[in-house]
């Protein structure tokens, strides 16, 4: 394998977490103006802390004035979007992009005693979510709403679910609404209690919530489920901190094959477009180790070394890169076809929790941080913030399109258009 590329250290910016309802109040003419804050990072240097007044143009009455200090500007660029600029550690542009809805269940969302979505899973017509103790929620999706505030604040759906239990005894560490499965939609979910389930999701409200009753439930592994993955309409891979993956009929439940890898498998991906996705899977190791798994084969094809504990993986749609995201807060790009190390880059050294592709070559990060963001490592990692919330740890998140949903310690679920 060629020589490892050095590390690329990426700047961070934050910013108050709810600075559009700020900017919302000052437009609609509820405070005359207000202060918020914006601070910028940088490994080896000295952090920036500034500050953006907010205040009515003194003559445009429909535009909001935003004049930095402390070394800090920021500038509105749509709806949803500002740029930001911390000259004094060099960075010229970085963006911020603001949740467009957010979802919340009222039983688990409570700011003073939030519950923590361990993981959770998304189509056009259902959302569910999990929590640590092992407790499923399933909930109807509202439409979209359409925005025509030129400040908006996030649209936030109160949420009530269709459906719910506590199907696992312990941490849901994945969860997988299978397609192609009828009349009803199938959920995958897998926990530390060693289990698979396999349950069918209602699809409209009776009124009081339904229960969620497994139709299947796959019993071998040894130890916590870390990942799941839908291989063909009718297959399904599990891994595990055993070392184990398992492939599973969903009609019937039968294991169809299991591979023994050499060390905790803890998370699995595939691409979406390839014609062999169907098939293959990569595999990412506690150790950083990354195999390719071509379920016809029968045995890896191929094998790369992250120099890192691995947290989470991706694959980009046409499957030729691969990234890891891993403990240290380090991302690895892998070309998957030349079999090599692409690049890599870390800020801060907080755990990547979740790592997915965005067209055009963009990496979506979360982590323990609370301070997702987008990388575009075609136009020189450039860095994009996604505005999360106040010191909530990434748990998870779902890219599709250009759309980023995303779940954490809150105990909400944040949807942003990049």
């Amino acid at each position: 394998m060629p020589a490892m590329p050095s590390p690329v250290t990426l700047p961070a910016a934050t910013i108050q977490d709810d600075f559009t309802t700020v900017l919302s109040e000052v437009h609609a003419g509820l405070v005359p103006s207000e202060n918020i804050w914006l601070s910028c990072y940088k490994d080896g240097e000295p952090s920036i802390h500034g500050k953006i007044a907010v205040s009515l143009h003194e003559r445009d009455r429909d535009r909001v004035e935003l004049v930095g200090t402390g070394g800090v500007e920021l500038t509105r660029t749509s709806q949803f979007r500002y740029t930001a600029r911390c000259l004094g550690l060099g960075i010229d542009s970085v963006d911020f992009v603001t949740p467009t809805e957010v979802y919340a269940d009222p039983s688990h969302s409570d700011e003073r005693h939030p519950r923590q979505i361990s993981s959770f899973a998304i189509s056009n017509e259902l959302l569910v979510t999990a929590l640590l103790d092992g407790t499923i929620s399933a909930y109807s999706l509202p439409p979209s709403t359409s925005i025509s505030a030129s400040y908006p604040i996030p649209t936030t759906h109160v949420m009530r679910p269709i459906a719910g239990t506590k199907l696992h005894k312990s941490v849901v560490n994945a969860l997988e609404i299978l397609s192609g499965t009828s009349p009803d939609p199938l959920l995958a979910s897998a926990g530390a209690d060693f289990a698979v389930h396999l349950t069918p999701l209602p699809t409209s409200s009776s009124g009081t919530p339904s229960s969620l009753t497994p139709v299947l439930s796959l019993k071998g592994h040894l130890r916590p489920v870390t990942a799941l993955l839908p291989l063909r309409t009718d297959s399904l891979l599990s891994a595990s901190m055993d070392g184990s993956l398992r492939m599973w009929d969903i009609r019937s439940g039968a294991q169809q094959a299991m591979w023994t890898m050499p060390k905790s498998a803890v998370a699995l991906a595939a691409a979406a477009a390839s014609d062999a996705s169907a098939a293959t899977a990569w595999v990412a190791l506690a150790n950083g180790d990354v195999q390719l798994l071509d379920t016809r084969a029968g045995t890896p094809a191929a094998k790369w070394t992250a120099g890192a504990a691995a947290r989470a993986i991706a694959a980009s749609a046409d499957g030729r890169e691969v990234a890891l995201g891993a403990a240290d807060g380090t991302v690895v790009l892998f070309n998957s076809h030349g079999r090599s190390i692409r690049e890599q880059w870390r800020r801060g050294g907080a755990p990547i929790e979740s790592i997915s592709f965005a067209p055009g070559g963009r990496v979506v990060v979360g982590g323990e941080d609370g301070l997702p963001y987008v990388a575009d490592n075609r136009a020189g990692l450039h860095v994009t913030e996604l505005v999360f919330g106040n010191v909530e740890a990434v748990r998870g998140l779902r890219v599709s399109g250009e759309v980023v949903h995303m779940a954490g310690d809150g105990g909400v679920i944040r949807k942003y258009q990049l």
